[in-house]
């Protein structure tokens, strides 16, 4: 029974990191005047991904994630400094 309140709570913040994690790349992106499309091509990712990322509708994988720091030209690191975590 607590595992599976446990598990719930997992879920929920995992949700509110894909989310942080969407907003910051797209308030990074607007920063650099760059549309999705233009990212996703620097990225070297799909139009479709790059939008559900940025939506919180996936959870992106370190590769990815890496690919959308390089397109961005910013360090992962810098990527990954979220405010809400």
């Amino acid at each position: 029974m607590n595992y599976l309140h446990l598990s719930g709570v997992i879920r929920i913040r995992n949700e509110q990191l894909i989310v942080a994690f969407g907003e910051r790349v797209r308030a990074l992106r607007q920063q650099k005047g760059l549309t999705i499309e233009k990212l996703a091509a620097l990225a070297d990712i799909e139009y479709r991904q790059r939008s559900d990322v940025e939506r919180g509708k996936v959870n992106p994988t370190i590769s990815t994630a890496h690919a959308i720091a390089k397109g961005l030209e910013i360090g992962f690191g810098e990527l990954m400094q979220l405010e809400a975590f």
